[in-house]
């Protein structure tokens, strides 16, 4: 917690001489590198080095992967031997592709190879994703994905007023990526394969509501899809978006990228004992446009 004395610092300046596994008491240079990469939050919202700090502000980062946050230069939310839980920020891509200069699957080739990932987020999206640090890991993960002993747990800010404070969105999805044959878009569709979502409303205010979404299924695209389909697009969604709302919220609120978060994850170990449970730190633009969602301890 941040001091009288510290008041008024900048949260570089708090972070620095910080005690972190491996890379002893952190410097100048690595606390405002840790701070760039999104590593550090000031009551539960990921900030910048620049950010002034104020008596009773809580700052928390995971000191113990401080080290391999700044080698993979992406956020390590949690790991051990086996698995990793990195924090993607937005406009960061998870896979190559012919318009991506970097993407998490190059960081982890780089430090840590033969390390894949568990499951994949959009581009814009920004929040937790699992890594497999071997091909045993990997197996692990994925037969737990396929059992259902995954639970993902997301936030989104949907368009207008959803009515009911918890539903089930049960639509079957199919991927189609025509006419380009490049851009996979998931459509509605009896035939597709089976897509549930649950979501229950936690906030809501004039012209958007803030959700969590519950992951039955994992589909492409399935999030978007489904609050487009029941006429609650996500907010700055460009593909499955509402135009008119996505101006709007960029007007207003600086809004530049699709509202969605992966929050919170719960997996089996690889080593046995009691599941993981890792939760994201939030994002300024969802702060933005719903402040309680950033905590606020007792001094």
């Amino acid at each position: 917690m941040v001091t009288a004395a510290q008041d008024g610092w900048r949260l570089d300046a708090v972070v620095k001489g910080v005690e972190c596994a491996e890379l002893g008491p952190l410097s100048q240079t690595k606390s405002r590198q840790l701070c760039a990469l999104g590593a550090v939050a000031v009551d539960g919202v990921r900030a910048e080095g620049t950010t002034r700090l104020r008596t009773g502000n809580v700052v928390t980062f995971a000191s113990a992967h401080a080290a391999l946050t700044h080698d993979l230069q992406v956020t390590v939310a949690w790991a051990d031997d086996a698995i990793l839980v990195l924090q993607k920020p937005p406009g960061l891509a998870v896979h190559k592709g012919p318009l991506v200069e970097t993407s998490i699957a190059d960081a982890l080739a780089r430090e840590l190879p033969g390390a894949g990932l568990a499951h994949r987020l959009d581009r814009e999206a920004s929040g937790l994703l699992l890594v497999g640090r071997t091909v045993e890991a990997l197996r692990h993960l994925g037969a737990a994905m396929e059992r259902g002993d995954i639970d993902r747990e997301y936030l989104a800010i949907a368009a207008g007023t959803l009515a009911d404070d918890a539903r089930t969105i049960d639509l079957s999805l199919r991927i189609t990526d025509e006419p380009r044959g490049d851009q996979p878009k998931a459509v509605v569709d009896p035939a597709g394969q089976r897509s549930v979502s649950h979501v229950t409303v936690i906030e809501r205010r004039v012209g958007a509501t803030l959700i969590r979404v519950r992951l039955e299924t994992g589909r492409t695209h399935q999030i978007r899809a489904h609050l487009a389909a029941i006429g609650h697009p996500l907010l700055g969604d460009p593909r499955y978006g509402d135009r008119n709302a996505n101006d709007k919220a960029k007007a207003t609120f600086g809004t530049h990228r699709t509202l969605l978060h992966g929050e919170r994850l719960r997996f089996p170990s690889a080593h046995g004992g009691d599941p993981i449970a890792v939760t994201a730190s939030h994002e300024p633009d969802f702060v933005r446009m719903f402040p309680r969602l950033r905590s606020r301890p007792s001094a």
